[in-house]
């Protein structure tokens, strides 16, 4: 086996990277709000991407996973964390509450949220990452007939809680609430395992190969890569509303392309320090940004915003101000994190 692939194995920077991009574009976008008026979307790396690496990565490894071996690591991992930060967030709203600046109804949805494992604010994720990786090891060893139908099944929920969920019991608001929540994770885990599972086959099958090319060929697939997402996005995606399969295949094949796209590029990049050190440690750190920037950061600001501000709408430039401190104190919440409370994150 080849040196760089056996380094291309191990945790490079190029995934940190992928990671932190992944996770400061979606922090970015929760909080900017009508300060970027342009007609191009240019934040085409976001959540999938995450899936897209584990799958790359499971597919560059030989061990053999089991849903006991692999419950076992992940309970540490991913559910210790959704629990320790539920109740935080939990927490949180009570206090917000009592305090009067927050509806009671919203700690209930919270609360309704945690247990149907739809998630509070972005912690949706863990039970999606981990329900996904669940049935794609589940179905590792089942003949091509068995996965093909549930590639199939997955695809059609999909489809089928896009186009009729949103609408369903539309003129009941706790109905339709409970409704959507219970059918997101249901949706979010058919996602989860579907990129996992194609960043998996092509990882196996041409892993070695990619990771062998010279940095100037990854620079150019991965950018080539980046361009049709773009593309895909920007003028093919919103043409087919009328055909929600079309839509659905389309937005996932932009998805993997900004996926592959962005491994590779950072790939080819990832000794360049100015890039690779604040990309890579947002990464090391991204399930501390992904909980605390929304449901707490922003939170706070939506209500500094509107009771000490005297600001009736969350609007302009001032979103990006609150970004830029939301920012800064999300790498103090990171470091106290880190070093005083690691255990709420899944480390020892």
């Amino acid at each position: 086996m080849s040196t760089s692939y056996t380094q291309a194995k191990k945790r490079s920077l190029s995934i940190d990277m992928v990671k932190g991009l992944s996770i400061m574009t979606l922090f970015f976008l929760h909080f900017e709000n009508g300060w970027m008026n342009c007609d191009y979307n240019y934040f085409i790396v976001r959540s999938p991407a995450f899936y897209i690496v584990v799958g790359w990565l499971w597919g560059m490894s030989s061990n053999k996973k089991t849903i006991k071996g692999h419950w076992e690591k992940r309970k540490k991992g991913l559910v210790k964390p959704y629990i320790w930060l539920s109740l935080i967030f939990i927490i949180f709203d009570a206090i917000m509450v009592l305090m009067q600046l927050m509806d009671i109804r919203a700690l209930g949805r919270d609360i309704f949220k945690t247990l149907s494992l739809r998630g509070i604010g972005t912690l949706w994720f863990l039970p999606a990452l981990l329900g996904g990786e669940i049935l794609f090891i589940y179905l590792s060893n089942r003949n091509k007939i068995i996965k093909s139908l549930a590639y199939v099944l997955c695809f059609i929920l999909i489809v089928t809680i896009n186009i009729f969920v949103s609408s369903l019991f539309s003129k009941n608001e706790t109905l339709h609430f409970i409704t959507y929540s219970l059918t997101r994770v249901i949706k979010d885990i058919c996602d989860t395992f579907i990129y996992i599972s194609i960043a998996y086959y092509i990882s196996k099958a041409y892993g070695k190969n990619i990771f062998n090319l010279k940095k100037g060929f990854q620079f150019s697939i991965g950018l080539t890569l980046l361009s049709i997402a773009f593309y895909i996005f920007n003028f093919v995606i919103g043409k087919y509303t009328s055909n929600e399969i079309i839509e659905t295949a389309f937005f996932m094949i932009a998805n993997c392309c900004s996926g592959f796209g962005i491994l590779l590029f950072f790939k080819s990049i990832e000794q360049f320090k100015p890039f690779a050190t604040p990309l890579s440690y947002c990464g090391r750190n991204s399930l501390t940004i992904m909980a605390f920037h929304f449901c707490l950061l922003f939170q706070i600001v939506l209500i500094f915003n509107k009771a000490v501000m005297g600001n009736n709408h969350y609007y302009g430039e001032i979103t990006i101000i609150y970004f830029l401190i939301a920012v800064i104190l999300q790498i103090g919440i990171i470091e106290l994190i880190n070093r005083k409370f690691p255990f709420i994150i899944g480390k020892d």
